[in-house]
């Protein structure tokens, strides 16, 4: 809006601008007069430019998207821990004693489960410690012979991006998302840390129920503890109401009104179902390359795809894993200089995944060509 007014061109205005017959060569002193005026104008300008910028939802970052964003409502989701259950054998550790591995430090915490170790540092830098990896106590306890990590209960996330957080309030803003109509529930869902995508289903078993399939940040199906979150936040299941539906019994929300949905509508909350996708091929590879690099660079670009579709593709829809779109991306690679005889589960077709479900890359075959 503001880009013509620069220096240059406001002090040729001023100098345009001079009485007949003044002198206005640099050095002048017209020029001297006006050039200082015109370089603050200058500068005003550009701070103005940056005003606008951060009053309009499509260019405002930061604190002042977080202000936007409060003013309808929506807030900007929270950097969370990770956590893992605990292994030990012996004594027993206190809750609250810490433990470290790799200069990552970690807290002892009870659960509902039994003990687990939550990160201390939030993020998903955490997210990547292998089951089985010792968990060093900072103090020694007497008769700990053995402790180490368990499996990954919940996998920390980063603070929700400007982008990501914008697009939220866009569907806010836009998606009419009122009275416990079909983007309500969606927005609701995905106000929740942990989830990624929430896909709707309404009257999924009948009048008055509402199923979400969950997906976490990273397209796979959200954790049993992001699921349960989120049933709590919005029909919280006391009264061990089920319902079933494609052959599986699933919890029921109590529909009296006690979290965000409306009195009458039982919500049920699931996580995706898993498709295991096997992706396989035999490729000419470029000089100095083998075939686990191929397969190393191939699973990059392949879970990357995965998640887009699965993030963003429409909510409801069933979503199609196409081969055009993978080969596409085998061009890409530099271990790559052709392929041949792609296929997704042992057969050269597009993989259709149902609304409930989420594909995910289970294995890369590569038979190199000689």
């Amino acid at each position: 809006m503001f880009e013509d007014r620069t220096y240059e061109k406001i002090l040729a205005e001023a100098l345009a601008a001079a009485p007949s017959g003044v002198d206005i060569r640099q050095g002048s002193i017209y020029f001297d007069a006006v050039a200082g005026i015109c370089i603050q104008l200058a500068r005003y300008y550009v701070d103005l430019r940056s005003a606008m910028d951060l009053t309009s939802l499509d260019t405002m970052i930061g604190e002042y998207l977080d202000s936007k964003g409060e003013e309808y409502g929506v807030y900007r989701i929270k950097a969370t821990y990770a956590y893992y259950s605990y292994i030990y054998v012996g004594t027993q550790p206190n809750v609250g004693d810490r433990f470290f591995t790799d200069s990552r430090y970690f807290r002892l915490q009870s659960s509902g489960t039994g003990l687990c170790l939550e990160a201390e540092i939030a993020g998903t830098i955490n997210n990547n410690i292998l089951e089985g990896t010792p968990a060093t106590p900072t103090r020694n306890i007497t008769g700990l012979t053995s402790s180490a990590f368990g499996e990954l209960i919940e996998p920390g996330i980063d603070i929700e991006s400007d982008e990501d957080y914008r697009q939220r309030i866009r569907e806010k803003i836009s998606g009419q998302a009122e009275n416990g109509n079909r983007q309500h529930y969606k927005t609701w869902c995905e106000d929740v840390a942990g989830v990624g995508r929430a896909r709707i289903i309404p009257l999924f078993a009948g009048e008055n129920t509402v199923l979400a399939v969950l997906l976490g940040k990273d397209g796979a199906p959200a954790v049993d503890a992001v699921v349960a979150r989120v049933q709590e936040y919005i029909d919280p299941a006391t009264k061990g109401l089920v319902v079933e539906y494609g052959g599986k019994t699933l919890i029921s929300g109590d529909g009296v009104g006690d979290g965000k949905a409306n009195i009458g509508a039982h919500f049920t909350a699931m996580c995706a179902e898993t498709l295991p996708l096997t992706v396989s091929f035999s490729a000419e590879l470029a000089t100095g390359y083998t075939a686990e690099d191929a397969i190393l660079e191939a699973q990059e670009v392949i879970t990357a795809y995965l998640k887009d579709i699965a993030l963003n593709s429409g909510g409801e829809d069933t979503v199609i894993v196409r081969i055009s779109t993978v080969g596409a991306s085998l061009y890409s690679l530099p271990s790559i200089i052709d392929y041949d005889d792609l296929a997704f589960n042992g057969k050269s077709a597009n993989i259709e995944v149902a609304a409930t479900a989420v594909a995910v890359l289970e294995e890369v075959k590569v038979n190199e060509i000689i």
